[in-house]
């Protein structure tokens, strides 16, 4: 009997349909799943092959240059290691990245069947007002048995080389085996970093044949990346390549790439001077904000702290448009920018009342590589170096209610690229140290009868301040009071406390300081006549450094700070304090406490400090910070007993 064609197709999309929930898994695959989840108890999919390959040609891109361009055919096979697993598969684009196909691929048995549905198209930042290119387009990929196995098969383009700057091994899922693969053709010369390869077994393979010479790089074997909150980013501690275009030759005329820093410095500055700033726009605000003040430091913290204060800051990107600063003038009317925008608008502000201003291109601590490494990602960032009164400052107007000579730590230590027409500079941020960001809280307790009640007040410093103001005043004044006494009860439900006063909250160069009456009486217990009392006060921001068995990266704590504090507990005449705490020293090159409790008649007074010097913890480092931590912590639980005499 002769099947009709029509009957034939309907059989084959009944059978598909009903493979996606009981498909036909190859024994193989099964046996490899098997094997990997022994391996990867905690993971459902694995990706048994990636393989990148690209080639290069040469193009123009929008600004009419002579550009290398980029062509990456890739296809990688996941497989389910246990019997249900689910993910996205993603693939990022915009303006300078283009997907020219994507698809995806069900096995069935020994071979794969085109799934036929098509790609979820989504912005990246789906903010709705302002605009941004990026976007990507991902696939749902679902199993339900152990061995099932699907393949995605992607071909992009990019339309100039400057942006595809690097590739790392590790994924969000482990992976059996990765391949980058370059065919790279006689006329380009190209530099392929290696970063963070030491310790690693990557296989690099170098041929030539043909006007050809493939760079092959695989690593096998690689252990997923898992999402956990303030982790060392992967570019500080995972093997990946920079791909460098240093120069290529087209009809006989060589075209430099990024060879040398002056190179992306030439290419940062021709994007800067494209902003087209018109100053004449800006004279009208300039003075109004600057009038009245006559010493010229009062004249630049007017014109830092209005840029603050009145810019909204929103991250951009469209194309060269997210290269390209927006005009100062735009900046200024529309009231929002990005930090391209803002630095733009504080320099062309600070130049015409008269001072030397000039616009930077700097990396934030998130990024690891030097100003001297010739790659778009050294830089992720733009601020303005101020040269005033024989020094440089370091303005950055996308960090609300920080003071002027103050750095957030986001840019301390690293490398600025200053531009000075053609020329630029290399200045280094200055670091500071815990010291000079500070938490500290001073008290007096006082026990009568039952009643533990007293006066404490708290001062932040340095970065602490800053980072009050960005959360203080960006509450509604209804819930600014609830805030402020939330601090004073540091976290504690034991703890009830009221406002008496603070500092000038208004102004971000004077410390804060905080002031209120507390009620601490749910610390007293009372066994037998005897007072068990508890003023100490483990710092709650902590808790969460506190790793478990299963935080697989080192912490990045983002920041360098000193809890300070002194307390002290008055009790009636006729008692007395019997087992105090025994004094606890702890000190590292990375951090330190120091705590002790001194009876002098019938007061008793601890002196607390916690001292962190450096802002990341690796994960070899993990017992001995897990040991300090804890120590701190038993420390603060103490109980001071208070009998009769």
């Amino acid at each position: 009997m002769t099947v009709h064609p029509f009957y034939r197709l309907f059989f084959v999309c009944i059978f598909l349909s009903l493979s996606s929930t009981a498909q036909y898994v190859n024994p193989e695959d099964e046996a490899t799943a098997l094997q990997l989840s022994k391996k990867y108890k905690d993971e459902a999919i694995a990706c048994i092959s990636s393989y990148q390959f690209f080639s290069f040609d040469k193009g123009k891109n929008a600004l009419n240059d002579k550009v290398v361009t980029i062509q990456e055919e890739a296809v990688t096979e996941f497989l389910a290691i246990k019997k249900f697993g689910s993910m996205l598969y993603p693939e990022f684009y915009n303006r300078f990245i283009q997907i020219k196909n994507f698809t995806r691929a069900i096995k069935y048995g020994g071979r794969y069947v085109n799934a036929g549905s098509r790609p979820i198209d989504r912005s990246v930042t789906d903010d709705g007002i302002f605009f941004d290119d990026s976007r990507v387009q991902y696939y749902p990929i679902r199993f339900t048995e152990r061995g099932a196995m699907n393949k995605i098969t992607v071909k992009k383009e990019y339309s100039d080389a400057k942006y595809l700057t690097r590739l790392f091994f590790h994924e969000r899922y482990p992976v059996k085996e990765k391949t980058f693969e370059f065919k790279v053709p006689d006329w380009l010369v190209i530099d392929f970093k290696p970063i963070n390869f030491d310790g690693n077994k990557i296989e690099k393979r170098v041929t030539t044949k043909g006007g050809y010479t493939n760079y092959l790089f695989v690593m096998r074997d690689i252990p997923a990346i898992k999402e956990e909150p303030k982790s060392i980013g992967i570019a500080f501690t995972e093997p990946h390549i920079i791909i460098q275009v240093k120069s290529f030759e087209t009809k006989g005329e060589a075209i430099k790439g990024f060879d040398k820093v002056d190179d992306v410095y030439g290419w940062n500055y021709r994007l800067y001077q494209m902003a087209a700033n018109e100053p004449d726009q800006l004279k009208a605000v300039v003075a109004k904000v600057t009038q009245g003040k006559q010493a010229d430091a009062e004249k630049v913290k007017a014109i830092y702290y209005w840029v603050q204060d009145n810019i909204k800051y929103i991250a951009y990107e469209d194309g060269y448009s997210g290269y390209i600063p927006s005009s100062a003038q735009e900046v200024l009317n529309k009231k929002y920018g990005d930090c391209k925008g803002m630095a733009n608008l504080l320099t062309e502000m600070l130049m015409l009342a008269g001072f030397d201003a000039r616009f930077t291109w700097i990396g934030t601590r998130d990024i690891p590589y030097s100003q001297t490494m010739p790659a778009l990602c050294v830089n992720n960032h733009a601020i303005t170096t101020l040269y005033f009164g024989g020094k440089e400052y370091f303005l950055d107007a996308t960090e609300k209610y920080i003071p002027f000579g103050e750095n957030a730590y986001r840019i301390q230590g690293k490398e600025a690229m200053i531009a000075n027409k053609e020329k630029f500079e290399l200045k280094t941020v200055p670091l500071t140290t815990g010291e000079e960001h500070k938490i500290k809280t001073t008290a007096d307790f006082s026990l009568v009868d039952n009643i533990l009640t007293g006066k404490l007040k708290i001062v932040f410093t340095g970065n602490e301040r800053t980072d009050f103001h960005q959360t203080y005043q960006q509450l509604p004044v209804t819930s600014q009071k609830e805030f402020l006494e939330n601090l004073l009860e540091f976290g504690n439900s034991n703890i009830t406390s009221k406002i008496s006063k603070t500092s000038d909250l208004q102004n971000r160069e004077l410390p804060v300081i905080v002031e209120g009456e507390s009620n601490l009486s749910n610390n007293v217990s009372i066994i037998d006549g005897d007072y068990y009392v508890n003023i100490d006060f483990f710092p709650k921001t902590l808790h969460g450094y506190l790793p478990d068995e299963k935080r697989t990266r080192g912490y990045d704590l983002n920041w360098v700070t000193a809890f300070e504090d002194e307390l002290s507990l008055t009790i009636p005449a006729n008692k007395k304090f019997t087992d105090v705490p025994e004094k606890l020293e702890l000190n590292t090159e990375s951090y330190s406490f120091s705590g002790e409790y001194i009876v002098a008649g019938n007061k008793i007074v601890l002196k607390k400090k916690l001292l962190i010097r450096k802002s990341t913890i690796s994960k070899k480092d993990f017992a001995a910070w897990s040991q300090f931590l804890e120590s701190i912590k038993a420390f603060s639980e103490n109980y001071i007993t208070v009998t009769s005499k």
